[in-house]
């Protein structure tokens, strides 16, 4: 399977909550055993109990965080995303959209994978093995090295355990900061899947699309969680053939160093086959951060009326300093003082 198993599954599940606690464990148990992709029938494939889509949601927010992403069940109309009522459609709908949304990211893992071994749903255990607590923990998991995924596995349930290990953690939605090792219970309405960003994370975001390729990516956003020294190398290639063996790939690095009046962040120029990222790519920096810049400089190859007289263009968005880059290789300086 390791070597030949081009899309596992976990098999004919049934449709209950107390099944689709058991996959969590096995997919993990399937990432430590070399097979890196790997998911489940959205929903669970045979319907032995009533829903009420409570279970196909929590089902559908895990299966985001899935290298294979399937809705799929014997009742199959039962496993349409309107097959609930459009209440839950929407949040069927929004949790769609974060996974495309965070196509580079998954991609690079993806990458990651294939060069490397390393799954892309981790055991807590695999970055931290000191840590005894996350030697057995199998409800939760990281995807990547960067977001940490707390499915909710109950019926009925509105707040959810999550164990964070050593390190600062930012709640993806809230933006609330815990300092690991806790464990810490948080609000899980039906909509909100427990999710966390580990300080010093670079994520790519992609825009929302309907499917994959449905235009090229002119716009990434990088989200920077800034806490010393950090660095994410963005893959890239043409996302349907096997040319990727044979080189046709390319990898741009994003770094950011914290320092005590700021901080600066770099894209650097990419590596590689550069024809496979839109000219007109530009990226936004979204830097969480609870302080207002003194000053922000851009130095890139962008022509100079691209880069206001006293600084670059950005703007405060909620926790959040948006900085607008209008090409690579740039360097983001942001001074708070």
């Amino acid at each position: 399977m390791q070597r030949f198993g081009a899309m596992p599954w976990s098999g004919d599940i049934n449709a209950t909550f107390e099944s689709f606690e058991t996959q969590i464990r096995t997919g993990l148990n399937l990432a430590l055993s070399g097979v890196p992709h790997w998911g489940t029938d959205i929903g669970g494939f045979y319907s032995v109990a009533p829903d009420d889509g409570e279970l196909y949601i929590r089902w559908m927010q895990f299966g985001a965080f899935c290298s294979v992403f399937r809705s799929h069940g014997f009742v199959w109309r039962r496993h349409l995303p309107w097959s609930h009522g459009p209440e839950k459609e929407a949040i069927v709908r929004r949790y769609i959209e974060l996974r495309y949304r965070l196509m580079p990211y998954t991609y690079t893992l993806a990458w990651q994978a294939h060069r490397d071994g390393l799954p892309m749903m981790r055991p807590l255990v695999l970055n931290y093995p000191d840590d005894p607590r996350v030697w057995d923990l199998g409800t939760q998991f990281l995807w990547g090295d960067d977001l940490l995924v707390a499915p909710v596995t109950r019926m009925g349930v509105t707040h959810w355990p999550v164990y964070l290990p050593r390190g600062i953690w930012h709640d993806y939605w809230t933006h609330e900061v815990h300092h690991g090792p806790c464990g810490v219970t948080v609000a899980a309405p039906l909509d909100q899947l427990p999710l966390f960003v580990r300080d010093g994370a670079i994520i790519p975001l992609a825009p929302v699309v309907q499917y994959d390729g449905e235009h090229a990516v002119t716009q990434v956003t990088l989200m920077v969680y800034p806490a010393g020294e950090s660095t994410f190398t963005l893959y890239e290639d043409d996302g349907i053939s096997h040319r990727y063996r044979d080189g046709a790939f390319a990898e741009t690095e994003i770094t950011c160093s914290v320092e005590p009046n700021g901080l600066t962040c770099r894209i650097a120029a990419p590596h590689g086959d550069v024809a496979l990222i839109p000219e007109d790519r530009t990226y936004v920096l979204q830097i969480r951060t609870d302080d207002t810049p003194a000053r922000v400089i851009v130095h890139s190859a962008a022509p100079a009326s691209n880069i206001a007289a006293e600084g670059a263009t950005w703007w405060r968005d909620d926790r959040f300093v948006m900085v607008r880059v209008a090409s690579q290789p740039a360097t983001i300086r942001v001074d708070w003082r």
